[in-house]
């Protein structure tokens, strides 16, 4: 039998669970989709993501006179690295992150009811490659998109392909961003997209799987440099000492900046890299027991 007090305790409960923010119940971010570098030369970055890190190019989208605007690198059938030849104009050579879903018009519509404070949010439409999406900008100034992958996209028509055991890693552990105020950032994203911070609140779980969002913090007014530093992908590598000596080991590692290797407090090894652009391209151990 259940009690007064019981059933007022389950009410309160249910309640306070139908007014809480955040996408729990309905459309939700699923995981990481791309992170998008301005570079000064497809070419270039071309030598450096598929000849040296052994990844290969899904498409390329193309300018009016036949010139590179976007080459997307294939990760995964989820997840790419987008390469812009266009003029940098905010945060170092970042354009934007992107993040994927099942349902991009459900998660607009969830967005605009729960979250007043986001700049107005463009319709959604189809992007260069096909798939339905749309942006929107954090209270940092970040481009960030959301994308519904379809299947007679570009990046539909690439399923299954493009993905060579060359590649020194097959997913995206986390992307980051350089942030002002890290207590603001975790819970915007928090309330906007369901993140779910963990520890300092420096990274943030996406949905069920295992990507990340990690939350990058400067005491001081950052510059340039640490926007390269901050604004990064981090590859999730089983052995990096080993793929970071296979990667020194090519005659085409002299041309790029040398690659940095440490080991955290938690035994894993980490491996930095940087790009013809000064793109930071980071390497890390998968967590214990995740490969």
């Amino acid at each position: 039998m259940v009690t007064r007090s019981a059933a007022l305790s389950i009410l309160l409960l249910c309640t306070a669970a139908l007014a809480a923010p955040g996408p729990t119940n309905g459309p939700r971010i699923e995981g990481i989709a791309h992170i998008a570098y301005y570079v000064t030369s497809a070419d270039r970055a071309r030598a450096y993501y598929e000849n040296f890190l052994g990844f290969e190019e899904a498409f390329a989208l193309k300018n009016q006179d036949g010139s590179d605007h976007i080459v997307c690198v294939k990760i995964n059938d989820r997840q790419y690295i987008e390469l812009r030849v266009e003029p940098p104009v905010n945060h170092g050579f970042l354009h934007d992150i992107a993040f994927w879903t099942t349902d991009a018009g459900a998660v607009r519509g969830s967005l605009a009811s729960r979250e007043s404070t986001l700049s107005p949010m463009n319709p959604v439409n189809n992007d260069e490659a096909g798939d339905l999406g749309f942006d929107i900008t954090d209270r940092f100034g970040f481009k960030v998109r959301i994308v519904q992958y379809l299947a007679d996209s570009r990046t539909g028509a690439a399923k299954g392909a493009r993905m060579p055991a060359t590649r020194i890693s097959d997913h995206i552990d986390h992307v980051g961003i350089l942030i002002g105020d890290r207590t603001v950032a975790a819970k915007f994203y928090e309330d906007a997209f369901g993140f779910v911070s963990e520890g300092d609140g420096s990274k943030q779980r996406i949905g069920t799987g295992p990507d990340r969002f990690e939350l990058g913090f400067e005491r001081k007014p950052p510059t340039v440099d640490r926007f390269h530093v901050k604004n990064h992908i981090c590859l999730s590598v089983a052995d990096v000492p080993k793929v970071a000596a296979m990667l020194q080991g090519k005659p085409a590692a002299k041309e790029f900046r040398a690659i940095e290797t440490h080991v955290l407090d938690n035994g894993k090894h980490v491996a930095e890299l940087y790009d013809a652009d000064g793109n930071r391209v980071e390497l890390m151990e998968p967590p214990r027991g995740v490969q």
